[in-house]
C-alpha cells in the first residue's frame, strides 16, 4: 500500500482544475441565447417548453421575453420550433453558480406602430415593406388584392396599395 501511496505523489495531479474546462462538443445544447430583433413574441418556445423556462409578459410598449436556466432541460426544443430562427443554444455553456440571479434572462421586443392603421405591433424580421404592417392589415391588404384580381378595383377605393 505504501509503494501505490508513493506512486501516484510520484505522478502529475489528473483532476482539472476550476478554470480549466474540458473541450465543449460541437453539438453542445447549452444555455440559449436569444436575439430580440428577431423575435416576433409569438410565443411558440413557451409552448414547447416542457419545464416552462421560457415566459413571456406584455410590458408597457413591447413584449418581455425571460428565460430561467435552472429550469431548462436543455432539451432544444424551442430553438428548433422557432420560426424566425431568434433562438440559438450551441454556443453558451451553463455556468454553476449558487447564485439564481445570474441563471435569469431578459428581453424586451418593441412595439411598432403599423404603417397602415397606426396599432402597435411587432414586425417580421426580415420583412418587406408591405410585411410591416401589422396582421389585420396584412389580411386586410391580401382580401383587397384578391377582390381586385377577380371584379377589378372599384370606384373610390383609392386607398394605400
Amino acid at each position: 500500500m505504501l509503494m501505490t501511496v508513493l506512486r501516484n505523489l510520484m505522478q502529475p495531479s489528473r483532476t482539472r482544475k476550476p478554470d480549466d474546462h474540458p473541450p465543449l462538443p460541437p453539438n453542445l445544447r447549452g444555455v440559449i441565447s436569444h436575439n430580440a430583433s428577431r423575435c416576433t413574441a409569438c410565443g411558440t418556445c413557451a409552448f414547447v417548453c416542457a419545464p416552462k423556462a421560457i415566459t413571456l409578459a406584455s410590458v408597457d410598449g413591447g413584449a418581455a421575453w425571460r428565460f430561467f436556466a435552472g429550469q431548462c432541460a436543455f432539451c432544444g426544443l424551442c430553438e428548433r420550433y422557432c420560426p424566425t430562427k431568434a433562438i440559438s443554444n450551441r454556443t453558451l455553456q451553463p455556468t454553476v453558480s449558487s447564485d439564481q440571479s445570474s441563471h435569469h434572462s431578459e428581453s424586451i421586443i418593441p412595439y411598432q406602430p403599423c404603417p397602415r392603421c397606426g396599432k402597435p405591433h411587432i414586425p417580421l424580421p426580415d420583412a418587406a415593406p408591405n410585411e410591416l404592417m401589422c396582421s389585420d392589415c396584412r389580411r386586410k391588404l391580401a382580401s383587397e388584392r384578391i377582390r381586385d384580381a377577380f371584379i377589378g378595383r372599384r370606384e373610390g377605393d383609392h386607398g394605400n396599395k
